[in-house]
Parts: C-alpha cells; structure tokens; sequence
C-alpha cells in the first residue's frame, strides 16, 4: 500500500521507539540499545546514525537544548 518494504516501516519504527526512550527519561545509549535488541552500542550508535543523519549524542544534545527554551 505504502510502496515501501516491511523492512522499511520495521526501520522507521525502531528509530521512532528510540527517540521515545530519548525523550522519556536519563537513559544512555548502551541501555536503549539493550533494551531493544542490538548486539552491541558501536552497531545501535551505526544504526541511528544512517537513519538520522546525526549521533544518538548529537540527538541528546538537541533534546537537551529544546528543553532549556
């Protein structure tokens, strides 16, 4: 329906579940990575980093600083 892939819509929600834990509470990349299933931070921090174009770090900092407004 959509003309993407599964695979695609599987992607876009991981990331979305991602930035949810981000934005919910102090929690590091090492435990969103545990939590949703990758092996290891270095392939999480890959991951999010294709999908986003910006570090998990670089997405922190821009939370930190929307927050402070």
């Amino acid at each position: 329906m959509t003309g993407q892939p599964a695979s695609e819509h599987i992607k876009q929600r991981v990331i979305l579940e991602i930035k949810r834990k981000a934005n919910f509470g102090m929690v590091s990349a090492k435990e969103i990575a545990f939590d949703l299933g990758f092996e290891d931070e270095a392939h999480f921090s890959k991951y999010f980093k294709n999908y986003t174009g910006q570090t998990f770090s670089e997405y922190k900092k821009q939370l930190a600083s929307h927050s402070k407004r």
